[in-house]
């Protein structure tokens, strides 16, 4: 489908050329606040992928979260610390938390950790995959 090509597609850019918070802003991404995340966030949903596949994360409320990644569902929890996103899942990643800054550009909102890249998704109105 259109959408594999896609996924396919901001994959292997995103494997390839490792981006960075530089190549970002220079494709002029903004770094989002606490604020905005939270906002952006609650009631809606992120398309997205890492290294190791495409997910779709919905966010019911400023605390809880679910997700559908590599043909398994998940719930979890996030906070805001400071500027930065952070999520712990149940069983994926070990159930170790993990907090990003997001640089946003339109829907498109890339994830940052240590000055890389790590993700990369689209901001979708609501909770269309119905999580």
């Amino acid at each position: 489908t259109m959408k594999s090509l896609l996924i396919t597609g901001l994959l292997a850019l995103l494997v390839g050329c490792a981006a960075t918070v530089d190549s970002l802003r220079d494709e002029g991404f903004v770094q989002m606040t606490g604020a905005e995340i939270e906002a952006t966030l609650v009631g809606n949903s992120l398309d997205g992928f890492d290294r190791d596949g495409a997910y779709v994360i919905h966010y019911p409320a400023a605390d809880t979260m679910r997700i559908e990644y590599r043909g398994r569902r998940e719930a979890g929890v996030w906070r805001i610390d400071g500027d930065r996103y952070c999520r712990r899942w149940e069983t994926f990643g070990n159930g170790k938390e993990r907090c990003v800054t997001m640089y946003r550009q339109g829907d498109r909102i890339d994830w940052v950790q240590n000055g890389r890249v790590t993700d990369r998704s689209v901001l979708v109105e609501g909770n269309p995959a119905a999580l």
